[in-house]
């Protein structure tokens, strides 16, 4: 049962609906009290040296502060490993995947924290020996956290229900680690990215039905992102429109129901989106699927993978993330991912299309090795020399 990617979505949940706080980020003077996303008042007397985080998340937030050197752990872990991942499949956090740290690669080498999913506690143990002067965490339960206060530990929840409260997050870390200017950049970037979309959104006439897979091992019964989730907001402010809107059993940030395929049907969504591609879901064992023939996009053939830590990991990649979810809702004709061999100065490389790029790109040749394609925001580049396979979004590495 692929239940992490249903549990990774469901820890999206913001217990408090307090006023919106600006994104804006200024100089930090300590002391602060800190206001997170519980309501809670955390003080610090001073800009925290021992960092430590109970999620991918905080991790990729606070490694994109310039933090790295000052982290001294993460709790970041899946319930169960990734398989039967195609190895066509190529995003920036690498599959399969057993523990969270797999972005940035670098996170791999902080100290595990076991526990704090499903039933299983975090290990209080090993927390309370890193002596962390603060700690960044996504999950929300209540006792757990009572029990690291009791420890003395200061306890700061990063929790957004939509992508804005992400950028409201980013500046709270910068605030809260002393690294204000540093989150501004961030913050500005992400903004960019987040402008650029509402931009070729609002130039787009169609705003197609989407299904949002998140795991449908029981393929009568998939589950999806109901209305108000933060997977609902992003693909509405992607230009699409979330068939699991109609559902009415629930509604919210914790709204994941299950589907029957009789509703789904009925719905007839025009887009398919497979956030469990990493468990080995394709194009293809969708369309191999009983009773699912007569839906749109199964029609179409547009029935797309997606990366699902992009949108399930509330921290700087998410506007990556929407941009690619904007790309595929509106690609106008379907492709299936091929390899294609080209040369360069450096001899020949096998090109991954992505499957977030439109088919009519063409690759080009870098001077350093690198097979660049044009994205809507800049060059993602894919490459791979015989068993040896690389991919890095954003600028071109050096």
């Amino acid at each position: 049962m692929k239940m992490f990617l249903l549990a990774a979505a469901m820890l999206l949940m913001p217990v408090s609906t307090s006023a919106r706080a600006s994104h804006r980020v200024t100089v930090t003077a300590f002391p602060i009290t800190i206001i997170d996303d519980l309501g809670d008042h955390v003080r610090l007397e001073r800009a925290p040296k021992r960092i430590l985080t109970l999620d991918a998340s905080d991790t990729e937030t606070l490694f994109a502060l310039g933090l790295e050197k000052r982290l001294v752990g993460d709790g970041s872990k899946y319930s169960e490993g990734a398989t039967g991942i195609s190895r066509d499949f190529r995003y920036p956090s690498e599959w399969p995947s057993t523990a969270g740290r797999d972005y940035p690669i670098r996170a791999k080498r902080l100290t595990h924290i076991e526990g704090g999913y499903g039933t299983i506690p975090f290990d209080l143990e090993t927390i309370e020996k890193l002596q962390p002067d603060v700690i960044f965490s996504l999950n929300s339960d209540h006792p757990a956290l009572q029990k690291m206060r009791d420890l003395g530990l200061k306890v700061i929840v990063n929790n957004p229900g939509n992508l804005h409260g992400v950028l409201k997050d980013v500046a709270l870390a910068g605030r809260a680690t002393g690294t204000a200017q540093r989150a501004s950049v961030v913050l500005a970037t992400m903004n960019r990215q987040l402008a650029a979309v509402r931009s070729r959104v609002a130039r787009l006439r169609a705003r197609p039905r989407v299904y949002y897979e998140i795991d449908a091992t029981n393929p009568l019964e998939p589950f999806t992102a109901g209305p108000g989730t933060f997977v609902d907001d992003a693909i509405h402010l992607a230009g699409g429109r979330n068939v699991a809107d109609a559902v009415r059993t629930c509604s919210g940030t914790g709204c994941y129901p299950q589907l029957t395929l009789e509703s789904l049907v009925r719905f007839d969504p025009q887009v398919i989106v497979l956030a469990d591609a990493p468990y080995g879901t394709t194009t293809a064992s969708v369309e191999a699927r009983s009773g699912w023939n007569t839906m749109a996009a199964v029609r179409g053939g547009k029935i797309y993978p997606i990366n699902p830590d992009l949108l399930s990991r509330p921290g700087p990649r998410v506007m990556v993330g929407l941009q690619a979810l904007m790309r595929l809702i509106h690609r106008q004709t379907p492709s299936r991912p091929s390899s294609s061999l080209v040369s360069g100065p450096h001899g020949r490389a096998t090109v991954l299309p992505p499957f977030d790029r439109s088919p009519n790109d063409q690759p080009k040749v870098s001077e350093n090795r690198w097979i660049a394609t044009k994205s809507f925001d800049g060059p993602v580049c894919y490459v791979r020399r015989g068993r040896q396979a690389t991919t890095s979004f954003g600028p071109r590495p050096a």
